[in-house]
């Protein structure tokens, strides 16, 4: 298997290859006394570094290729952003590279002063096929390592989750509240119902449920009305005064339902039908208008807890999960799964990004503080973790070990792993 450039950005920023006596390809001596601040975004691959080539100081940028060629190929000879290189490190070198004005740029050649344990360490790794790359070696690093680079991980997964939001805040203009309606809509029906729930939001303005706050009735008519299961007859009085509610008050604002057959019921547990899903987020409507700002105005984080459970869900659901359709016992409630899964994926999430936003450290501690009070998730993926003696102790860090497993294990990406890195260097 071909060595990416990754693994040479690796090696320059932690100086892993022979530097007793570094020479150019001219055969000018090299003294690199630092090595620069690696640049992620377009531009030079190492930037402020500060190189002694020959007699001269330099300070400028670095740029790495696997072969010297590969500059013409990128097209940097027409590039100015490119002038400031002063030192062209490649795997191999194959031909001579020149700025705009013509100039040579010095060239250090690492073909023969990598380590090969390194480069067969670094290929281990990458030609892995096990689940994750290093489960047969990660039993090697310091528990309390891991722990911190998964601290750092879930930090990761926080801050791009909370940017998502940005499009719900400036569809919004600003509006936390609107935007915490439509992702918490999006996030109760639970990947499975998650676009026709964020239909039913958009269909339904928050303002619009705030002018029946304290009418129950009113809440559930319009939220199963525009959910679409209104547009039909049934023989239960519940169902029959929730469609004669909702008729005045489609008419009334001039409503157009989502259709009914958007909401999927297959492979699926009766608690977590559509029409019960309706039923509680009715019930969370009926409790909290306006959820986020008392979910930011909450005293401590038991409280916010406390606002998802006993929720007030209308007393026909002990008995039903489908209107007409009458079972011997049902469970109305949310259940802690399901608050859990709303706390970890929408609540800390927007706690987050209003941290963020607002530069207000305490709601990014209680976005942590939250997850961290949590059980930790059991799944497939936690499971495998458990059985390398990877054992998240709540919340946070078994949201970590996803992050840890899409974004670095799925992805190859050992280099940019603490743990794979860390691995490499012993």
């Amino acid at each position: 298997m071909a060595i990416p450039e990754d693994f040479l950005h690796y090696l320059w920023k932690f100086r892993l290859f022979d530097q007793k006596s570094l020479h150019t390809i001219s055969g000018e001596s090299i003294q690199i006394l630092n090595v620069g601040v690696h640049n992620s975004h377009a531009g030079p691959d190492f930037q402020s570094s500060l190189i002694k080539i020959g007699n001269t100081l330099w300070a400028g940028n670095v740029e790495i290729h696997l072969r010297s060629s590969d500059w013409e190929r990128h097209k940097h000879q027409t590039d100015e952003s490119y002038d400031n290189v002063i030192l062209h490190v490649v795997g191999k070198h194959d031909q001579e590279i020149f700025r705009t004005d013509g100039s040579n740029i010095a060239v250090l050649s690492l073909d023969k002063l990598i380590p090969r344990k390194i480069t067969d360490a670094y290929l281990h790794l990458l030609e892995c096929m096990d689940w994750i790359p290093c489960c047969r070696q990660i039993s090697k690093i310091d528990s309390f390592y891991i722990r911190s680079w998964l601290y750092r991980v879930e930090i990761e997964r926080l801050e791009q989750k909370s940017e998502s939001i940005t499009g719900l805040l400036v569809e919004f203009k600003g509006g936390w509240d609107e935007a915490f309606y439509i992702y918490l809509a999006s996030n109760f029906g639970f990947k499975i119902n998650a676009i026709p729930f964020e239909m039913l939001a958009r269909s339904l303005p928050q303002t619009l449920l705030g002018k029946y706050k304290n009418r129950p009735l009113q809440i559930e008519s319009l939220i199963f009305g525009q959910a679409g299961f209104l547009n039909q007859k049934y023989s239960d009085d519940y169902p029959q005064l929730l469609t004669k509610e909702y008729n005045f008050l489609k008419k009334k604002h001039s409503l157009q339902s989502v259709d009914k057959y958007i909401w999927k019921y297959l492979r699926m547990r009766p608690g977590n039908f559509p029409s019960c899903r309706l039923a509680q987020f009715s019930a969370l409507v009926i409790r909290s208008n306006h959820l986020f700002s008392k979910i930011l105005a909450g005293k401590d984080i038991k409280s916010i807890v406390d606002m998802f459970h006993d929720l007030p869900v209308n007393s026909y659901w002990n008995d039903h999960y489908r209107f007409d359709k009458s079972t011997f016992r049902a469970t109305p409630r949310l259940g802690e799964h399901s608050i859990n899964n709303i706390l970890i994926n929408t609540v800390s999430v927007f706690l987050m990004a209003y941290g963020r936003k607002t530069g207000s450290a305490e709601h990014i501690h209680r976005s942590i503080s939250l997850l961290e009070m949590l059980p930790p998730e059991t799944n497939t993926l936690t499971k495998r973790f458990k059985e390398i003696n990877i054992i998240p102790e709540n919340a946070f860090f078994s949201q970590s070990l996803i992050q840890l497993k899409k974004a670095y294990c799925d992805e190859k990406k050992c280099l940019s792993c603490g743990i794979g890195t860390k691995l490499l260097n012993k």
